[in-house]
């Protein structure tokens, strides 16, 4: 409402880029969607506000897939450091991550649309349930791959392996549901203005911490599948404080400790993790998030 007190907003805002043509802002042959492509590429609002989480996604399931599978069968002691990196990984940031945008649609987007329409609830919540029930129990995998310091975890990685590829298909399914269905019901309904809010409340209440996890994953996925034109807009629509955030802070971040985190099991040797100090102070509050 027009009484609500202004607050930072913490992302992007898909908005602020002018779609006049779409040819000139998306790469439909960089996408990883099943729904859209070449042969139909996204056209609107509609369809890249449901892009810019899942693509971020789907790529970084596809780089877990390739670090699960790149595990011994027999994981040696000394390379310990591939498990329990892959595990802190997968509990700090990619679960918290598809935690949060599933609990964002159920709590908050998925309500503000039944408001005007009808959105295929039971099957959208049902494979919810059971691909978050999936997602804990690989959590619990990578905490007892933790707890025993990625040692002894051969029963560990068989569950990993068993586990994480299926919860890849399955995930991509939901998604490419998704896809096939939410873009035509927002154009029908909703004014890209009145889903700007919705998506605005989001980051709201995912917070700073969850814009540090989430954000460089959705920055780094449309620097791929989006043109620079659409990159510059969506990008400069970041507030200043938040962008100097993001560009000093949670980008080199995420590439310099969460990507190698992610990838650990496919490297040679143990990585010196050196993460970024955004200024220098000890009580700095991006820091402590």
């Amino acid at each position: 409402s027009a009484n609500r007190s202004p607050s930072l907003v913490l992302g992007p805002r898909l908005s602020s880029v002018k779609i006049i043509n779409p040819t000139s802002l998306f790469v439909p042959s960089k996408l990883t969607s099943e729904v859209f492509s070449t042969e139909n590429p996204p056209l609107d609002w509609a369809d890249a506000g449901l892009l810019i989480p899942h693509e971020a996604i789907r790529r970084q399931m596809a780089m877990m897939v390739q670090s699960v599978n790149a595990m011994s069968d027999s994981p040696e002691d000394k390379e310990a450091w591939k498990l329990t990196l892959f595990s802190k990984w997968y509990i700090e940031y990619l679960y918290e991550s598809v935690h949060e945008h599933h609990d964002a649609e159920e709590k908050i987007y998925f309500p503000w649309m039944i408001t005007k329409t009808a959105i295929p609830e039971k099957e959208f919540g049902k494979s919810h349930e059971e691909l978050m029930s999936a997602m804990a129990e690989i959590k619990q995998c990578c905490a007892e791959i933790i707890k025993k310091g990625g040692k002894g975890c051969s029963a560990q990685v068989a569950t990993l392996k068993e586990k994480v590829p299926k919860f890849d298909v399955d995930m991509r399914a939901h998604l490419k549901e998704e896809e096939e269905t939410v873009p035509a019901l927002l154009r029908e309904n909703f004014t890209q203005e009145e889903e700007g809010q919705i998506v605005e409340q989001i980051l709201q209440a995912g917070g700073l911490g969850l814009a540090k996890k989430f954000l460089p994953a959705v920055l780094l996925a449309a620097q791929e599948w989006t043109t620079d034109a659409f990159y510059a807009d969506f990008v400069g629509s970041i507030p200043p404080p938040i962008k100097h955030l993001v560009d000093k802070y949670f980008l080199p971040d995420f590439e310099n400790v969460v990507m190698i985190m992610r990838d650990a099991p496919t490297l040679a040797s143990e990585p010196k993790l050196k993460r970024v100090p955004c200024c220098g102070i000890p009580f700095c509050f991006p820091c402590l998030i």
